[in-house]
């Protein structure tokens, strides 16, 4: 895994831990319409992060 794809698996990483933190926040607010709009957010900045992850790791193989 090069420098630039490092760089870019933390920005995805970062994503997916910031939208937690928001996630937890907006519970905290009852605001369930933002809750659920971030719940989905969140689940698919996870899944990115481990696409990405996974395609980058397996190019390191070859």
């Amino acid at each position: 895994m090069g420098k630039k794809e490092k760089s870019a698996l933390n920005v995805a990483k970062f994503i997916k831990s910031q939208t937690l933190i928001l996630l937890d926040k907006l519970n905290e607010l009852d605001d369930d319409d933002a809750a659920n709009a971030c719940e989905k957010l969140h689940d698919d900045a996870e899944a990115l992060h481990e696409v990405l992850a996974n395609k980058w790791a397996s190019e390191g193989e070859n």
